[in-house]
């Protein structure tokens, strides 16, 4: 009720600064009526009852007035919700310039949808090109693997890069898919131990080839998910950490229904800890290594958002981070 009162005072508060002019217009006629009475030192019995019913008339007038704008303003706020529904609102314009805006706003409305239109095709146009050129790619980064048969030092090296570019080409694409409205989740009972035993075998070469240790105990736990994100998600986190640990361990854990994955690294600067999370931000470590692109957590805490799962870190510079996963409904 309060709510609506303060909303009756606004609009007729409104109404009377709009029509300021006119109320300013009849006080002055008034006025110089009255000043003509009192320099002819007139009666001002007429003057008064002539006052009188002008006002009685300008409320009239006023109130009718005010009402009509009140339905009109009603009548706007009702168009602007079915125009945040996406519909398209149909109103009969009283007046020429109700008229002129109504076809001013359809013309609007006409270049904005073909605008729209043109954007998504050039979106799905671009989504079309990058899951072509993704697929095409595989094929030379499979045919390097398997021309680098030799067991030498220089050959591993190769091999750790060519499995890094193809994670990066990879990550072009689960960002196209992550910003689409593709409905490219199968939420399923899916074995925790399963889904992390193949990230780590994944990696397995990155772990060899920077000598880390891998300390994961087997949980029975079962979770309600999608396969194919929940790896997404703990293949970046694990990648993160590979990345940004030069020596000691990487550990994964299960506890209280939270997936933790913790290392031995560089850790995270305070004042980035906010701020990881976000498109394209890279810290100050991806700053000083020039080795981040600032898109692999960000694709985390978005495919973790489309999972309903909470991503949070702990972390301090020199002893390491540690990145958890857990249900929000958990939390």
């Amino acid at each position: 009720m309060s709510d609506l009162k303060t909303g009756f005072r606004k609009l007729i508060g409104r109404f009377l600064k709009e029509k300021l002019t006119v109320l300013i217009m009849v006080l002055a006629c008034n006025i110089v009526m009255l000043s003509v009475f009192l320099l002819y030192r007139l009666n001002l019995a007429p003057f008064i009852y002539a006052f009188i019913l002008n006002m009685f008339l300008l409320l009239c007038v006023g109130g009718f007035s005010f009402y009509h704008y009140a339905v009109r303003h009603n009548e706007r706020v009702k168009i602007k919700e079915m125009i945040s529904n996406g519909d398209y609102p149909e109103n009969e314009p009283l007046t020429l310039i109700e008229e002129d805006y109504n076809e001013i706003i359809e013309l609007l409305y006409e270049r904005c949808n073909s605008l729209t239109n043109d954007y998504n095709f050039a979106i799905q146009d671009s989504k079309d090109y990058f899951s072509l050129w993704v697929h095409q790619i595989k094929t030379p980064i499979s045919v390097l693997d398997m021309l680098m048969k030799d067991d030498t030092q220089e050959t591993r090296a190769c091999r750790v890069e060519l499995f890094r570019i193809e994670q990066y080409v990879d990550m072009v694409l689960n960002y196209f898919r992550l910003g689409s409205e593709s409905k490219d989740l199968k939420f399923v009972e899916v074995g925790l131990d399963k889904v992390i035993k193949g990230c780590i075998r994944k990696y397995a070469p990155l772990f060899i080839n920077k000598k880390l240790a891998i300390n994961y105990e087997p949980t029975d736990r079962m979770i309600l998910s999608d396969e194919k994100w929940l790896s997404f998600i703990i293949e970046q986190l694990i990648s993160n950490a590979i990345k940004y640990t030069n020596a000691g361990s990487i550990t994964i854990s299960v506890t209280d229904g939270a997936l933790s994955i913790s290392d031995t690294g560089i850790g995270i600067q305070a004042e980035d800890l906010p701020r990881i999370f976000e498109k394209g931000y890279t810290g100050f470590n991806g700053r000083s290594g020039s080795k981040s692109s600032g898109l692999g957590l960000y694709l985390c805490s978005m495919a973790a958002e489309k999972l309903s799962l909470d991503l949070s870190v702990k972390s301090e510079p020199g002893k390491g981070s540690e990145f958890t996963i857990q249900s929000k409904k958990d939390k």
